[in-house]
């Protein structure tokens, strides 16, 4: 595992694009976990303005909701993350380093596990930055702070992680496919944004609920917070584990593909 660790560091480390679009991603990602609550809570006061009853500010940062609002606004950035790793996997046909790969040694199972690891580290990276952004925002706002308050619900950044992983193992799938990084990135949004929509459409809702895409986004529900309550509007409050089961399956489905493509087609 260390050398192949080795070998795809190597690659990202001296590659100023993936650089470049992990520093725009962060950026982005952070930006919006410190602006969010003041843009909503001026949005409500701005809305509310003449209204018999003033709506007061709520924050969506206190422990321990910290963890599901933060999750379910980074899940936004899912497809971000994805074409990260979608250029970089279909770069490996491009420039032909699968193939000097596999020349100088290292197996077909080797250079997808390498892949893996790759999305896998992508994941885990997503999942720290939101986790440091969270203890932040959760300390300062949060009037009572204690260790089984922040770790309450701490199980939502679980299933980000796999929320994240599996979209970038179906993005994976994709690249090994088309192996062209413009048309898998027309690909992926496309049935991200148009073809499950469709498809969600025409089969039953037992059935459609269960789609990629559709399971990722129902995993993490919208955070019920104090201005839902308000309204008298509930969601789930705990990850949906029939959701997060699905996309475990989805996981391993995606990669199996990968392995099976790389086991039969020519590099």
């Amino acid at each position: 595992m260390y050398k192949l660790l080795k070998i795809d560091f190597r690659k990202y480390f001296y590659s100023r694009t993936f650089w470049i679009l992990i520093s725009i991603y962060t950026v982005l990602m952070v930006l919006m976990f410190f602006t969010v609550e003041s843009v909503l809570n001026s949005l409500v006061t701005e809305q509310s303005q003449g209204a018999p009853i003033p709506i007061p500010g709520f924050s969506l940062y206190t422990f321990p909701l910290v963890w599901h609002n933060l999750t379910f606004l980074a899940g936004y950035f899912k497809i971000f993350l994805a074409l990260i790793a979608l250029i970089f996997v279909t770069n490996e046909f491009t420039f032909k380093t699968m193939r000097q790969n596999v020349m100088n040694g290292m197996s077909r199972g080797q250079f997808l596990a390498s892949k893996v690891l790759f999305i896998f580290l992508l994941s885990f990276l997503s999942v720290f930055i939101l986790f440091l952004s969270g203890l932040f925002l959760g300390i300062q706002k949060s009037e009572v702070v204690s260790f089984d308050l922040i770790f309450e619900k701490i199980g939502f950044l679980s299933a980000y992680f796999v929320e994240l992983f599996t979209f970038c193992s179906m993005a994976l799938l994709i690249g090994f496919m088309v192996k062209n990084s413009g048309l898998a990135i027309g690909l992926l949004a496309i049935y991200y944004l148009v073809v499950e929509g469709i498809i969600s459409y025409l089969l039953p809702d037992a059935i459609s609920k269960y789609l990629p895409v559709e399971a990722m986004g129902n995993m993490i529900d919208i955070p019920n917070s104090s201005l839902m309550k308000m309204f008298g509007v509930n969601f789930s409050e705990a990850v949906s584990i029939p959701d997060l089961v699905a996309c475990v399956i989805y996981s391993f489905v995606f990669i199996g593909i990968v392995f099976l493509m790389l086991k039969k087609n020519d590099i």
